[in-house]
């Protein structure tokens, strides 16, 4: 069927993934509350431009901290002065819709996380259970050869129902942050009559199904009271698609300017920029394949705007 090639051509781990540099907590919900603001955002990605039937996905988020009247903040987040300089809980959610030909996915999440003071940083811990939406139009579904296929019979929408869970750790100071998370905890499979939208070799993988694990690490260096330098790398696995990694080096600019450069091992090469202003938020990232899997027309681009409560 058309909608095979897609889920392989890309070789991702997860559309998440992607967003790593515009929006962190979509991989990893123990992000809630570690922000001095509140930030509510919302982005919208398209994937290999030119492509037909290519994969397109717009998110929305928006996390905060229970907050503690004697907190303090440094431009990274909360500036720790002890056991009870922060709030201990964030909260968040968000919702999410992803299309790729013929098949459609959405879903929400609720997040909840509990922080920790720990030496001179905050470690946090997050939870988020999550349901999901799974949808394919089988009116947009060719057999291959033009053989019939019995599932195919019923030209309509097919609409299935499923809960998962994503957790994480988060630890950041003023110099050093990393963190570690799973999303989709509990490998959620779908089925359409014989055909299964699972994690095996005789089937169709879904990166969105699929279980996948995050770990990341980065460095903040200060030259001078205006500029922030941060390397990071990510290193992301699945059991179907095995390792992947990310590099990337994020410059801040007097906490309202950024610009970013990063390179997915074999995958894609890209940059980044956001803008401040105020308490608005906008941020565009631009991405190449590399390698083979996808030609080097099919670039993908990625907007969100944003607003940061108080």
């Amino acid at each position: 069927m058309l909608i095979a090639g897609f889920w392989e051509a890309g070789a991702q781990i997860s559309p998440l993934a992607d967003q790593y540099l515009v929006n962190g907590f979509l991989t990893n919900p123990a992000l809630a509350g570690t922000s001095r603001y509140a930030p509510l955002f919302l982005s919208a990605r398209l994937d290999w431009l030119g492509m037909e039937g290519a994969p397109k996905y717009q998110t929305l988020t928006y996390h905060k901290t229970i907050l503690d009247k004697r907190q303090r903040f440094n431009p990274r987040g909360f500036l720790n002065r002890g056991d009870n300089s922060f709030g201990k809980v964030g909260i968040g959610g968000g919702a999410f819709n992803l299309t790729t030909g013929a098949i459609s996915q959405a879903g929400i999440h609720l997040d909840y996380a509990y922080h920790v003071y720990l030496d001179k940083g905050r470690l946090s811990f997050g939870l988020a259970p999550m349901y999901h939406q799974f949808i394919i139009d089988k009116s947009r579904l060719i057999p291959p050869g033009g053989t019939s296929d019995p599932v195919l019979e019923n030209t309509g929408k097919e609409v299935l129902h499923f809960v998962d869970v994503n957790a994480g750790i988060h630890y950041f100071s003023k110099n050093f942050f990393a963190g570690a998370s799973v999303v989709q905890l509990f490998n959620s499979s779908v089925w359409f009559g014989d055909l299964s939208f699972t994690s095996t070799e005789d089937n169709w993988n879904n990166s969105w199904l699929n279980r996948n694990f995050y770990t990341y690490a980065g460095l903040s260096f200060e030259l001078g009271k205006s500029l922030l330098l941060e390397p990071s790398a990510l290193l992301k696995y699945s059991e179907q698609k095995g390792i992947g990694i990310q590099a990337n080096t994020l410059i801040t600019i007097s906490d309202n300017y950024q610009m970013g450069l990063f390179w997915r091992y074999r995958q894609a090469i890209g940059f980044f920029a956001g803008i401040r202003t105020g308490n608005l938020v906008f941020r565009y990232q631009f991405e190449s394949p590399i390698g083979s899997k996808v030609p080097v027309q099919f670039v993908s681009n990625q907007v969100l705007v944003g607003y940061l409560l108080e």
